[in-house]
């Protein structure tokens, strides 16, 4: 048996003896109970809640404690060639290299924008059979039960539900199931060619190139940050905000980064959410407060997160399931919650599960009741609301303070060895890690046929991983997929 060596975006080909590393995580998304991200490999992985097929693994129903891989269309391999995800309320979606969107999940107000209210277990291809078709598709939004899309062109396309203006085409009411475009983002007009949209739970927001900022939909709670409480059907612009450089929308507020590292934010206030130091909701930008050199912010229930240009993680707002990662949550017993306990001002979580400073973070992402955080050695830590193990730590039990996500821990080499196994078919292929790694075993004669898949969804068990192969008398090609 001939054993060769390839590695291509995190695929592993293994080798008598051979270093690689697995794929890295490159984007992070929480929705309702459940969590998605984005592998360099062009893979995506959920884990937490399964109902309406929101894992996106061929099943409707249960929830992963662990990550899981996402299938391909028509549940044929997995899904591959993904650029960028979005992870909404109840469904999920993936942009692929192509330009072309997909998406799973719950559907009963058209989130899937597939022309359907039938929810979907694999994903579906989004306005396949609009008019015309979505295409060329560059930019994502998303986060409640409807999504927002920007295409080469600049325009910008939402679908789903609409009951309180979030087309921004002049309409509400009916739920669109197909996408159809915001008003005045053709080419030439006022919001073309946003650098990002953003979408909250009754509102839109769009990022435009020059630092303005534009959003549609609800302001009943100031949520359109245009200084009144009313309601506008297409987009119109945030004033006294200028220079902006990223936007995130929570459930009913927003959160805007300014190219001086300053944090602004608008809308809902009720748990201190937009770390003004008040309660008060805001129909106007605020500045929150103790911040300075923020590079990432990211929105979510009633909650908010920041990241320093030093690796150090901020948070302000609700605190029921221990969002703000201080070790405790506002729960004074069995049946007594203070769900509406403000904390308006940023504080820096400082410690790990393991009492550890935590730092060294690069990316963050704050939906729902939880919080997702990549360091700067590949691994994945969590913490917030984990009834559905949506913080992939293997439990159900909410977390105070920063947990590792299992299978996505610290990058490392994997030491690659082959050996003898007592079975005179079979050869063992070993490495030492220093955490568990997720991982399949795929197979092929002739690389030119592709691969085959075999087992998946294997836990590592360090700190020495043995698996077997079988052993033949032609050139055989294997590889570990992470």
């Amino acid at each position: 048996m001939k054993i060769k060596h390839l590695a291509v975006a995190g695929l592993l080909l293994v080798s008598p003896l051979s270093i690689a590393s697995a794929a890295d995580v490159v984007s992070l998304w929480g929705g309702a109970r459940a969590t998605i991200i984005l592998k360099s490999d062009g893979t995506v992985w959920t884990w937490g809640s399964g109902g309406f097929g929101k894992l996106g693994n061929n099943t409707i129903t249960g929830r992963s404690l662990v990550p899981v891989e996402v299938h391909g269309a028509t549940n044929i391999d997995y899904l591959h060639s993904v650029m960028a995800i979005m992870g909404g309320e109840t469904h999920n979606m993936a942009l692929k290299s192509d330009g072309t969107l997909w998406s799973w999940g719950y559907n009963f107000v058209g989130d899937l924008g597939d022309g359907t209210t039938n929810d979907e277990a694999i994903p579906v291809r989004v306005g396949l059979n609009s008019i015309p078709p979505l295409t060329n598709v560059t930019k994502l939004g998303g986060r409640t039960y409807f999504s927002l899309a920007v295409k080469s062109d600049g325009s910008i396309w939402g679908w789903g539900m609409n009951g309180s203006g979030q087309m921004g085409n002049g309409t509400t009411g009916a739920n669109m199931l197909t996408p159809v475009m915001v008003s005045n983002s053709q080419p030439g007009h006022v919001v073309n060619n946003p650098l990002q949209v953003s979408c909250g739970y009754t509102y839109g927001v769009a990022l435009l190139t020059n630092g303005m900022v534009w959003t549609w939909g609800t302001g009943f709670h100031g949520e359109l940050g245009a200084g009144t409480n009313t309601q506008s059907l297409i987009p119109i612009q945030v004033p006294g905000v200028s220079n902006i450089t990223a936007i995130s929308s929570g459930w009913k507020h927003t959160l805007a980064l300014k190219s001086d590292g300053s944090v602004w934010a608008w809308g809902l206030n009720d748990h201190g959410e937009l770390g003004d130091g008040s309660v008060m909701s805001r129909s106007n930008a605020v500045q929150v407060l103790n911040l300075s050199n923020i590079v990432m912010v990211s929105g979510g229930d009633y909650n908010s997160i920041a990241l320093r240009s030093d690796g150090t993680v901020w948070k302000w707002g609700l605190n029921d399931a221990g969002e703000l990662g201080q070790g405790t949550n506002d729960n004074l017993g069995s049946g007594v919650a203070v769900d509406h306990m403000a904390h308006p001002f940023p504080m820096q979580v400082m410690l790990d599960r393991f009492t550890n400073a935590f730092n060294n973070v690069v990316k963050v992402s704050n939906r729902d009741y939880h919080n997702l955080a990549l360091k700067a050695d590949g691994s994945v830590w969590m913490w917030g609301a984990n009834d559905q193990g949506q913080c992939g730590d293997g439990t159900t039990n909410d977390l105070f303070r920063p947990s590792p996500v299992v299978g996505l821990g610290a990058r490392t080499p994997l030491p690659l060895h082959l050996g003898r196994n007592i079975q005179p078919a079979f050869a063992d292929l070993n490495w030492s890690s220093a955490t568990g790694q997720y991982f399949a075993i795929e197979y092929t004669t002739n690389l030119a046929d592709g691969f085959i898949g075999g087992p998946s969804n294997i836990l590592a068990t360090p700190p020495t991983n043995i698996i077997t192969v079988p052993a033949t008398n032609g050139s055989y090609f294997y590889r570990l997929r992470f």
